[in-house]
């Protein structure tokens, strides 16, 4: 008999399940840059139940995949703030641009990241590092780096984030459910590490406000060259209507002008 593409077999399910589990995205080049901000900025930003870190830490980053065993290659950015929940710290991701449809479905329903699609550009690797990333036209996301130290390679500490997942109300009014707090667990194994000091240039974008962050002091940049493994689990949620302020972040403004 013929398999049906429609309905998966158990075992097909089994194979599927094992990659959600267990994504690997592989053959990576990252470069981010790490900044205080305004502590009010942070408090203004961080979705309930989420409160402050110790420090208003912020890290601004992009990064490029040469292969994964999920989504195949992409190139992607992040915009994070250091958070804290039931005394676990992490990073709240404030936006995730991504350069494919089906690394942004696979991390958006996975995950709940808050990812829309963009272009990415990572180049010149040597001491001088650049990368910018574009949506609808406007390059609102740069980061600059000179790289000033050739460090001995050891793998980092996990680089965990914070994630609700949710979704909007088919009648479009409100939340269907509860959103869930997810903990995503990443482990990079690093073949090569490098650090100097680094700038972000952000510029105003409708639809993406990120020009409204303030940097005030920067705390240096970070080249990474290796393989990263995440896994992920839900670890509470919130109450749609305190959330829902906060959940138009991975979406356009559908109300203003495209």
């Amino acid at each position: 008999m013929a398999t049906n593409p429609w309905v998966k077999s158990p075992e097909e399910i089994r194979k599927i399940e094992e990659v959600l589990a267990a994504p690997a995205f592989l053959e990576g080049k990252t470069l981010s840059v790490s900044f205080l901000t305004r502590p009010e900025f942070v408090r203004a930003v961080l979705p309930p139940p989420l409160e402050p870190a110790d420090e208003p830490l912020m890290t601004i980053g992009a990064g490029s995949f040469g292969s994964s065993n999920c989504v195949g290659a992409f190139d992607g950015g992040w915009v994070d703030v250091l958070a804290k929940y039931k005394g676990i710290v992490a990073n709240y991701c404030l936006a995730m641009p991504m350069t494919t449809d089906v690394a942004i479905i696979f991390g958006r329903e996975l995950f709940g990241e808050p990812k829309k699609q963009a272009r990415v550009s990572l180049g010149n690797f040597g001491a001088e590092i650049r990368a910018t990333i574009e949506r609808r036209g406007v390059p609102y996301i740069a980061v600059e780096a000179t790289l000033t130290e050739r460090q001995q390679v050891q793998d980092p500490a996990p680089s965990d984030r914070f994630h609700f997942k949710f979704l909007h109300a088919a009648d479009g009014r409100g939340l269907e459910f509860d959103p869930i707090i997810v903990h995503a667990h990443f482990q990079t194994k690093v073949r090569v590490l490098r650090r100097g000091t680094g700038k972000v240039m952000l510029r105003q974008s409708h639809h993406d406000p990120l020009s409204q962050i303030e940097i005030v002091e920067y705390r240096g940049a970070t080249y990474l060259e290796g393989d990263i493994y995440a896994k992920a689990k839900k670890i509470g949620t919130v109450a749609a209507e305190r959330f829902l302020p906060y959940s138009f972040q991975n979406i356009d403004d559908y109300a203003g002008s495209f």
